[in-house]
């Protein structure tokens, strides 16, 4: 029988109202029956928001009669965790669950999700060693990686070409390079630092070293306030306090109008990054091109993911070796990985990232852009979210926007760090 476990680490902190102590489940409790009864196939809960992923779904039920997997997405974004969890509290989870990577340590601080140490040497032949890291937790791993979105500086090749100006490979290079779009006409920015994007500045303070969070002996440790962040923090200060980056919130209107106009040159996005652009400024085919992000050390290669996605089997399911079964089809296999490029996923198994691909809509003939991101992704930082990571994007989104208004930014990190530490307690 495969082995299965849970994992209870922290029981005090609330995820938007829910207490997870409430829901923590302990002991798995999952029916050792790996199957369902005579009177038809098994039937599998599967609760994911992934687009298409549903194409998927179908494939699988067409070829396999006696496991049959029913897709919903019964809640987005923040509200999806507050969803299951209140599921499996109520005793009506699903077998299955999507889960965010910044979500995943919610699931397995509440003591809800099974292991599947049953399929490691699969995932360990599959997956980067620093992908693993981020669904293992105290040396066990609780969830399939599904897809990655790594780091890319995402930028308008036209006006590039205007400036007569190239992406810069440093981050000293960045601020030069910012100068000078400042410094030519058309009152340029060569990108945007929006408060609202606590993930992006998470994501940079892990490039340069950074560890948030930390879960070792059954404890989880929090270390936002540190060096590394703070040498980030005063960075992006300077190019603010000096005008040299634009600051408008993710998402306005200021802001859609200052990329569609040109105003704002590039951004640093995931890979998926061509389909959000093309819905939202599909006037701009072909004009787009990425590179890898700045780096602080010339010659490295140090990214992170801006998004990214698992998935998870819960401690209830009375059917885990069917779960695990769909699940390794779904993201590890050569049929899967070549399925979820087929839907126009970034995967996180090496080998679909492998996968000869059409160039997307947003540049057609642009041949080099998976290429690209599949050595971003080759490059990505090991990092350990923690447990309340959301309260953690929320503390940080409400600091860099009292700072970038008030000018004073000798608190941000302090206050987020207190903030999160309080959660945990």
């Amino acid at each position: 029988m495969a082995h299965r476990r849970t994992l209870t680490a922290v029981a005090g902190f609330v995820v938007a109202g829910l207490a997870l102590a409430g829901c923590a489940s302990g002991d798995s409790g999952a029916s050792e029956d790996s199957g369902g009864t005579n009177d038809g196939p098994v039937e599998l809960e599967f609760w994911a928001w992934g687009s298409n992923v549903d194409k998927r779904v179908a494939e699988w039920n067409e070829q396999n009669p006696d496991i049959q997997v029913n897709i919903s997405a019964p809640a987005g974004g923040a509200d999806f965790p507050v969803k299951v969890l209140s599921a499996v509290r109520a005793g009506e989870g699903p077998d299955m669950a999507q889960a965010e990577f910044t979500q995943l340590p919610t699931y397995v601080s509440a003591g809800v999700v099974a292991d599947v140490e049953s399929v490691r040497d699969e995932m360990e032949a599959a997956f980067s060693e620093t992908t693993l890291d981020t669904v293992t937790f105290d040396d066990t791993i609780f969830g399939i990686p599904q897809d990655l979105g790594p780091a890319l500086f995402v930028y308008r090749t036209d006006l590039f070409g205007q400036l007569g100006i190239e992406p810069a490979e440093t981050w000293g290079d960045f601020r030069a390079l910012a100068e000078q779009v400042r410094s030519l006409p058309g009152d340029h920015y060569l990108a945007n630092f929006s408060a609202l994007d606590a993930d992006l500045f998470m994501g940079l303070a892990l490039q340069n070293g950074a560890q948030w969070w930390e879960f070792a002996d059954g404890e989880w440790k929090v270390d936002i306030d540190d060096d590394a962040s703070a040498e980030v923090l005063e960075y992006w200060q300077g190019l603010i306090d000096d005008d040299l980056i634009s600051t408008y919130p993710s998402g306005s209107p200021e802001f859609i109008e200052a990329t569609a106009s040109g105003k704002v040159l590039g951004q640093i996005a995931g890979a998926w990054a061509p389909g959000p652009l093309l819905n939202q400024y599909p006037d701009t085919v072909g004009l787009w091109a990425a590179a890898q992000i700045p780096q602080w050390e010339a010659g490295e290669l140090k990214t992170f993911a801006r998004g990214g996605s698992a998935d998870i089997i819960l401690a209830d399911s009375e059917h885990y070796d069917e779960s695990v079964e769909f699940l390794t089809w779904l993201n590890v296999s050569d049929e899967g990985a070549e399925g979820l490029v087929g839907i126009n996923k970034f995967t996180a198994a090496l080998h679909g990232q492998e996968i000869d691909r059409p160039a997307p809509d947003l540049i057609p003939e642009d041949d080099t852009y998976w290429p690209t991101a599949a050595e971003s992704a080759s490059g990505l930082q090991s990092v350990q979210w923690g447990p309340n990571t959301q309260v953690a994007f929320t503390a940080l989104n409400d600091a860099l926007g009292n700072a970038i208004e008030t000018g004073d930014w000798s608190t941000v990190l302090s206050t987020v760090q207190t903030t999160v530490e309080g959660d945990l307690d």
